[in-house]
């Protein structure tokens, strides 16, 4: 996805997994929506948005997603049986949703095919420039954590090469911004959800966001690097001080 963005890609990544597969659309290095063609795995309920909907339209406009893949919000705001805006709102919801899936699958494999020709049917689609954001956002929908998610509770978390630039980036929550505060290279997951009075389920939520994103990695107690002296806020402070 880091890809898509910095090389400003155009076409499908395509995910495969036990499940019919995932497709994320990107034009210019804009996320566009994520779809696949099964309209249950999309969405299995009924939004309040179609209550007044006929049945009729919405079996019509999910059995062409079967075909297309075209997510059937779109083709029923296409044909103004709903209004556009929400349609376009919860079709982002349902594609990171669909997305935060994938996260923790067992097994999934991906493949981008670059074509330009893919996406002429999405032109009137708003893509989303910030990929990293958009990446987050799927992140913090992410379920059964448990396998996918599993760690050592004495293990360190430190930032990789270039993860404490990369985090600068990111719109964290206070919750996010407080955990990678105490990123040093030295404090245990478990010593950090002790200085935050978080529970460890909580912890172990937080520390899979900055591992998918590779912004860290986590060494055995015994390998672990020697503390740094400043704080990831005053080395942030330090970063803008430089650029000025």
């Amino acid at each position: 996805m880091r890809a898509i963005a910095k090389e400003r890609l155009t076409g499908v990544l395509r995910a495969f997994w036990e499940q019919e597969p995932v497709e994320l659309l990107a034009r210019d290095g804009e996320i566009v929506f994520v779809t696949t063609r099964d309209p249950d795995l999309y969405c299995s309920e009924t939004p309040a948005l179609l209550t007044d909907v006929d049945v009729v339209m919405v079996d019509r406009a999910r059995a062409k997603q079967r075909e297309s893949g075209a997510p059937f919000l779109l083709t029923l705001a296409r044909e103004e049986a709903i209004a556009r805006q929400p349609a376009l709102e919860l079709m982002h919801h349902y594609g990171q949703k669909l997305f935060s899936e994938l996260w923790t699958a067992p097994r999934a494999w991906v493949m981008f095919e670059k074509n330009a020709d893919l996406l002429s049917d999405v032109a009137d689609i708003e893509g989303d420039p910030n990929v990293r954001d958009w990446a987050l956002e799927t992140l913090r929908l992410a379920q059964n954590l448990n396998q996918a998610a599993s760690f050592d509770p004495t293990s360190i978390p430190a930032f990789t090469k270039d993860g404490f630039e990369r985090v600068q980036r990111l719109k964290l929550t206070s919750d996010e911004a407080q955990f990678a505060s105490q990123f040093n290279g030295a404090r245990s997951v478990q010593q950090i959800a002790k200085n935050l009075r978080l529970d460890l389920k909580s912890a172990q939520q937080l520390l899979f966001r900055f591992l998918a994103l590779e912004i860290v990695e986590c060494c055995p107690a015994s390998t672990a690097a020697k503390p740094e002296q400043q704080s990831f806020f005053r080395r942030l402070r330090g970063s803008i001080r430089r650029d000025r």
